[in-house]
């Protein structure tokens, strides 16, 4: 899993990629490039692109001047003024940015706008329906954190679950778990009986799933983990996180998205829900 931080740097908000996306949204209005935009403020393309792609924050003074060049009316330029200074307020990620890296601290902000979630991981439980005992024992096997800095990704990690458990409306949450992941034992015998119950309680609210053995291998299997996320705004395009153990990246073009659907329609339409498999 690349949990690993190493960068003190505030890490993306969820406002900062919506503040790239309308940007990027006005500029091919204009029927502009970055390479156009970037000329016109006198900056290198990779600044344009950052911003768009949520990497950095643009400052009032970009946008004023973006604006002038996508011909942006007045009250849409405020507006993305304010959603650039609300980037900047303390969110879930804030107390544990020298622990969590960038991309986990986005993913935890984008759960927490999200309405749908889809989700798959083969060999452990998906962090989001990880008991403390569990999580502490998966963030164990990572060499180098000290305990202290375990203990505070274990906290993240259970605020993550607060946040998302909580939102308002509801998000309509399913999650396809590999059989491994029920079988390996974590921590202990008392530990996974622990989490096997977790898993059969939390399933009375969201849509838990497990793909057995027998169903026999598929050809993403070996893929890593992923999260597909939509959300409410259509100012805010559907994303996808994935991660390996050594990095994690997002996804956002029609041909990655409707992809992973698919990928995930075809795991969880061989999976069982985990009271089944249970019992």
């Amino acid at each position: 899993m690349a949990t690993d931080a190493g960068k003190h740097e505030r890490p993306p908000s969820l406002a900062q990629r919506r503040v790239g996306q309308r940007l990027k949204g006005w500029r091919e209005r204009a029927s502009k490039t970055q390479e156009d935009a970037a000329t016109a403020l006198l900056v290198h393309h990779t600044k344009i692109y950052r911003i768009e792609s949520g990497r950095t924050l643009a400052k009032p003074g970009d946008i004023r001047e973006l604006s002038r060049i996508y011909d942006i009316p007045d009250s849409q330029t405020e507006e993305l003024i304010h959603l650039s200074r609300s980037a900047l307020k303390p969110g879930i990620v804030d107390s544990y940015r020298d622990v969590v890296s960038g991309d986990l601290g986005l993913l935890a902000d984008l759960e927490a706008a999200c309405t749908h979630m889809r989700a798959w991981d083969g060999d452990v439980v998906h962090g989001l329906l990880q008991t403390p005992a569990y999580a502490y024992a998966i963030l164990g096997t990572l060499k180098g954190p000290s305990d202290e800095v375990r203990r505070k990704r274990l906290k993240f990690r259970l605020e993550r679950q607060r946040v998302l458990m909580s939102n308002d409306p509801a998000c309509d949450i399913r999650i396809v778990l590999g059989e491994a992941a029920l079988r390996y034992t974590v921590g202990s015998d008392d530990v996974m009986r622990d989490q096997i119950e977790h898993l059969l309680d939390l399933s009375n609210q969201i849509d838990i799933r497990i793909r057995p053995f027998s169903e026999g291998p598929h050809p993403w299997t070996a893929g890593g983990v992923f999260t597909l996320l939509d959300f409410p705004d259509p100012a805010d395009p559907a994303v996808v996180y994935t991660e390996s153990h050594l990095d994690s990246r997002y996804m956002e073009t029609a041909r990655e998205l409707a992809e992973y659907r698919r990928i995930f329609g075809e795991l969880y339409g061989k999976s069982v829900p985990v009271k089944e498999f249970v019992t």
